[in-house]
């Protein structure tokens, strides 16, 4: 058993031969969101040219990028009649810092990147482009590897889940997402929950966003029921953090706990057993 301090290079070698789909700074919004919506990844790294614009704070490189949270701030702040001119702005009107590590540096200091931004997505530089992205899924992976370890009992690590009325609007969903700082909803006390991607799915497939365009008052006002929902894993609140970690998979990342009230996201499964000390790897 030993600390975090394996480098990312031994851990994940096969980063940059993952597909990880990037847009330019002129790309509309629609476009953006429409990626989002498309594709299993929740970040879209920005690039100028070839290049990545940055900014430095606390020591860490950080780069442009765009999610669901950053396109749902701005449909939340925008009256109905201006949504398909802000479709069509260019993407450079939002956004957020992601940051960046080496494909040298350690476990350890990507865990402290995530912590830094508070999202579970970083970038690895490559000695030229195309740039790896590295996420908390990579890292929960190794679980199923074997190669981390954590004794906690998930309900130790758990966090709230946050509820929504299925009858609610989908910009009431939106709200609450960014008022809360999450990503899922779950209907009632029940285990089906709408994701952020469920949402920009939703919203942004051909014939919603045709009432974007024709009907714009109509196009967030649909009910949340509509949304394509998904379903929560279920797990014992004594299940160990490990067994947890090693049943998650891109398909299955969230687990609601017995007590029907508590969730077990990819956060909690790496980033708080980090921050308890209770995280290691076994190679």
């Amino acid at each position: 058993m030993q600390s975090l301090d394996a480098p990312l290079s031994k851990l994940f070698p096969e980063l940059f031969s993952i597909f990880r789909p990037m847009v330019t700074l002129d790309v509309p919004v629609i476009g953006a969101a429409s990626i989002l919506a498309d594709y299993e990844f929740h970040i879209l790294p920005v690039r100028k040219g070839r290049a990545l614009p940055g900014v430095d704070k606390e020591g860490v490189k950080l780069f442009k990028a765009i999610g669901g949270q950053q396109v749902f701030s701005l449909l939340v702040k925008s009256k109905p009649e201006d949504y398909n001119r802000i479709l069509w702005a260019p993407c450079s009107t939002i956004g957020m810092w992601l940051g960046t590590v080496e494909f040298h540096d350690e476990l350890k200091k990507l865990l402290r990147i995530f912590e830094l931004t508070g999202f579970g997505d970083a970038m690895v530089n490559a000695p030229a482009p195309p740039h790896g992205l590295v996420t908390l899924e990579e890292v929960v992976s190794l679980y199923r590897e074997r190669k981390l370890k954590c004794g906690l009992a998930v309900k130790e690590v758990s966090s709230q889940a946050i509820s929504i009325d299925p009858d609610a609007t989908i910009i009431e969903a939106m709200r609450a997402m960014l008022e809360k700082r999450v990503r899922r909803l779950f209907l009632g006390r029940s285990a089906e929950y709408i994701s952020d991607r469920n949402i920009l799915a939703f919203l942004f497939s051909p014939r919603l966003l045709t009432i974007a365009k024709d009907q714009p008052e109509s196009w967030t006002n649909a009910s949340v029921s509509d949304v394509e929902k998904s379903t929560a894993g279920s797990v014992s609140q004594n299940a160990t953090v490990e067994q947890v970690g090693m049943m998650a998979d891109a398909s299955r990342d969230i687990f609601m706990l017995s007590d029907g009230v508590s969730l077990i996201s990819r956060w909690d499964l790496v980033m708080k057993p980090w921050k308890a000390g209770q995280l290691r790897l076994s190679l």
